[in-house]
């Protein structure tokens, strides 16, 4: 039978730790940190937070007049595909497209011949400039808009400033629903009908696709016009 190695000898050097050693003959972990690094610890789970499910944050906004114009808040409402945008064109759209068509039934004037009196005499540029102002009027008032009924929960308030102000809504682009935008009009106390697939009747979304039809009817009807040289009733006729 083999015997056994002697054994090792612990050099004087090193030291030997007790790892059965209760848990309060060793500091913890939380206590460790002071109350600045708990602090900083929050601060960082907040951020991540908001960054996971809250809505989009535009960032510091400067003061300058070129980062008011590039801003998060500009883009979303003065864009190319904001919200502005899109209901002035609609607007302008649905009163030339009603007021054209009564024009050519009264007088047999066709879209073409209208359009082009309209832009030499300045007519298109002051109802352009005047749908513009009354679309940008609710920025102006105030920042909360009272309910329709007094039971009703109590509305959100808009925040910002200036053309911009917005209160926050997920169902909105970029998380914010802003105060010119037709979709954020209450029509509950108006004509309509709320159904599962949404509201029918006079709701913000059906000035919306009204506005594009709209706009579509002039796109066409000028087409027309330019290919036939004729009005749209006389080709109808």
């Amino acid at each position: 039978m083999p015997a056994r190695p002697p054994p090792k000898q612990q050099r004087p050097s090193e030291t030997t730790v007790n790892w059965m050693a209760p848990p309060s003959s060793q500091p913890r972990g939380p206590e460790r940190l002071s109350a600045k690094d708990w602090d900083e610890i929050e601060l960082e789970n907040q951020r991540a937070k908001g960054m996971l499910g809250g809505p989009a944050s535009a960032g510091p906004a400067g003061t300058g007049l070129l980062d008011k114009a590039l801003s998060s808040d500009a883009m979303l409402t003065f864009g190319i595909d904001g919200c502005v945008p899109e209901a002035v064109n609609g607007r302008v759209a649905m009163l030339g497209f009603t007021s054209a068509l009564l024009v050519e039934v009264a007088t047999g004037r066709s879209f073409t011949t209208q359009l082009v009196y309209n832009l030499t005499h300045g007519v298109s540029i002051t109802i352009a400039a005047t749908i513009i102002i009354a679309t940008l009027a609710p920025s102006f008032m105030a920042g909360v808009v009272p309910p329709k009924d007094p039971s009703s929960p109590a509305p959100v308030p808009f925040k910002g400033e200036g053309l911009t102000k917005w209160r926050p809504n997920l169902r909105s682009r970029g998380g914010r629903e802003y105060l010119c935008d037709p979709r954020s009009v209450d029509c509950k106390g108006l004509p309509g009908l709320d159904t599962p697939v949404g509201r029918l009747g006079f709701a913000p979304l059906a000035e919306v696709w009204n506005g594009r039809a709209a706009m579509i009817g002039l796109i066409f009807t000028f087409v027309i016009e330019g290919a036939t040289h004729k009005g749209l009733f006389n080709n109808l006729s």
